[in-house]
Parts: structure tokens; sequence; C-alpha cells
């Protein structure tokens, strides 16, 4: 189903980080204060508030200042302007793709790759530690208009784990145990996707690290080759980025830009290069955001922070809905509550 929403305004939407600018659509929910002050996103500088929705799990950029983002609690793809505010438009993915539920596909990495952009689901377990089929999945639709009026999924999702495992190598980390734990725990957890300039993509693993319960060790990154309709392991990449695994990545032209963070919650978030060959260099620590994204503007980068776990300090009634998904879940003001949003920070290079 798709949406049109009212446009955003074209000016940047920031707001400082000791507060957060309420806009309600005429509802009059709840007294609007700051976010919970142990966040360390209070500590400086001004972020991009994007609002009806609790992360930026997955992004690309589109056409006349557009971004559009997946939000990993939901099937469906929202766009936004760059400046912030709410969506102008969604598009649900859930018929296009023919799901048998209606079970969140956990979308949580995308890339541009010639006149397709390609998207990967994190193929962990469910809550519940259950396989969910709909989280096995990468598959890619068309580059849309900003409006989101022509999205069409344009090939047949694959589960990656199945073609991961034909290779010998990699079962050592990619276990029945690893298969079998929950994410946080050194389960497997994709979370980063990358184009490559012979038509492959590159997938980023935040979870399992190769380490011997997959939370520590090294980051690993499957590179995969087209062939025949399908895909195959071209090379398996192991990286040190300090015992944390890969939050995003993104290929700058000359390599690709990392977004290493914790297998589980908590940690610190670091920027690092790497060429595709050579150990990748921490350039940058992330300190302020949950880094979730990062998405290349020339001259900066644009980081995008999952924030659905993080306290709002906002309530209705004690109804104790202080984490972002709950509020949208469960809140009767539903993804207007001004506690329904996910920060963005443009960072300079």
């Amino acid at each position: 189903m798709l949406v049109i929403m009212g446009a955003c305004t074209s000016s940047l939407e920031t707001t400082p980080s000791n507060s957060i600018s309420q806009k309600t659509n005429n509802l009059q929910p709840v007294t609007e204060t700051s976010v919970n002050k142990t966040s360390s996103a209070q500590s400086s500088g001004d972020l991009i508030i994007f609002k009806g929705i609790c992360d930026g799990s997955a992004a690309v950029k589109l056409a006349g200042e557009t971004i559009l983002v997946a939000y990993d609690e939901e099937n469906t793809l929202f766009a936004f302007a760059m400046s912030g505010g709410l969506p102008t438009a969604s598009i649900d993915l859930t018929t296009m793709l023919k799901l048998d539920t209606s079970d969140e596909m956990d979308i949580e990495a995308a890339t541009v790759a010639g006149d397709r952009i390609w998207w990967i689901g994190s193929h962990s377990l469910d809550s519940k530690g259950d396989y969910a089929a709909n989280r096995h999945m990468l598959f890619a639709t068309n580059i849309p208009s900003p409006d989101l009026s022509d999205v069409k999924v344009v090939t047949k999702p694959v589960d990656i784990t199945e073609i991961v495992l034909k290779s010998l190598t990699e079962k050592k980390i990619l276990t029945a145990g690893a298969r079998n734990r929950f994410a946080k725990n050194g389960g497997i957890n994709i979370e980063g996707l990358a184009a490559s300039a012979d038509g492959g993509l590159h997938v980023g693993f935040r979870s399992p690290l190769s380490g011997l319960t997959g939370t520590s060790g090294n980051a690993l990154v499957v590179s995969l080759l087209p062939t025949g309709g399908m895909f195959e392991v071209q090379k398996v990449s192991q990286l040190d980025l300090g015992d944390r695994g890969i939050r995003d990545i993104i290929n700058n032209g000359s390599g690709f830009m990392i977004i290493a963070g914790p297998v589980s919650s908590g940690g610190e978030f670091s920027i690092y290069a790497w060429n595709g060959f050579t150990p990748p260099q921490q350039i940058k620590r992330l300190d302020e955001l949950n880094a979730e994204g990062i998405l290349d503007f020339g001259d900066h980068w644009l980081i995008l922070s999952d924030d659905g776990k993080m306290k709002r300090m906002l309530n209705e009634a004690n109804d104790r809905d202080w984490k972002c998904d709950r509020i949208r879940r469960k809140n009767r003001y539903g993804d207007t509550h001004p506690g329904v949003f996910f920060r963005a920070k443009l960072i300079q290079k």
C-alpha cells in the first residue's frame, strides 16, 4: 500500500541535543520534555530529527533531496526529506514480496547497484528464538521516484545463510550453535550491505564474530558474485574492529566505510576505512548516537541512529510506554506521538 504524506519543510530540521521539538499533527497527547538525560546524545551538537519511526536501520539516497529508509520493526519503506521531519511517503512491501505472514522482515541494510536497490534482512532468529523466514531475504527493488509511486520488487528473494554455508571455511564461524543463538548472544545478525564495482555485494555481519562464542574476535564480510541469477561466495574477509561487529558498510568509490559497533547493546561505535584488502583503519569515534547507518554526502557523512530502545522522558497516564518502538506500537497516538522519532547527525569528514 502506497501512502503519500504532506510535504516536509525544505530547511534543515534540527534540534539541540538537549531538547526535542514537538510536532503532533494537532493532537495534544503528552507534555513533552527532553530525551532521557542519561543519553550521551545530550552532550553536544545539533541533531536532525526524523519523525514517525524509531530507527533508520537501512537507508539510501534518492533524487530530489530525499532518502529512502527501512524501519526494521515493519515491512515498510519510508521516504524522508534530508532535512528531517515526518515521512513524505511510504510503501508496504508485504504484498509485493508475497510474504506468507506479516512478520517483520527486519531489514537492516541497503545499497544501490546500477538501477537497483538491494535490501537485506538480518537473517536472525525471532524474539522467541525461532527461525523466521521473512528475515532471511536478500532482494532488490528498482530505484523509485521520491513519492514511491513506482516501487517494484525486481528479484526473487534469496536466503544468504544457505549460500554462505556452501563455503566450508565459514562453517567454523557460522556454526550450528551460531545459527541457534539469539543475535545479542553471538548468533547470526547481518547489518551491512555494500555494492562492489564488479557487480557483487559485500555482506557485513554484526555477529557472530570469529571467536568461539561469537561475541568477540574479528567481524565477517562475505563477498558475493552474481552467477546465473544466483550468488556464490567470492571471498570471506575477517576484519579487526576491536571485538565489534559491522553495523553498516558503504562503498565510497575508493574503498569502503564501515560503522563498527557492539554485538549486543551498549559499547562504543567508530567509523573505519577499508580498501577491501588490507586491515581497516579507525578514523573517527562516534560518541553521540547508537549508530545504525551511514550515507555519504560528499564532504559529510550522515549517521543514522537506532533509537527504538532509547527511553523517552514522555508518558501518558503512567502507561509505561517510554521506549520508542513500544510507544509506536502500543500508544494510542502511534506514529504521531512526539516520542516517536530517530536521530541523525551530519559529521564532517
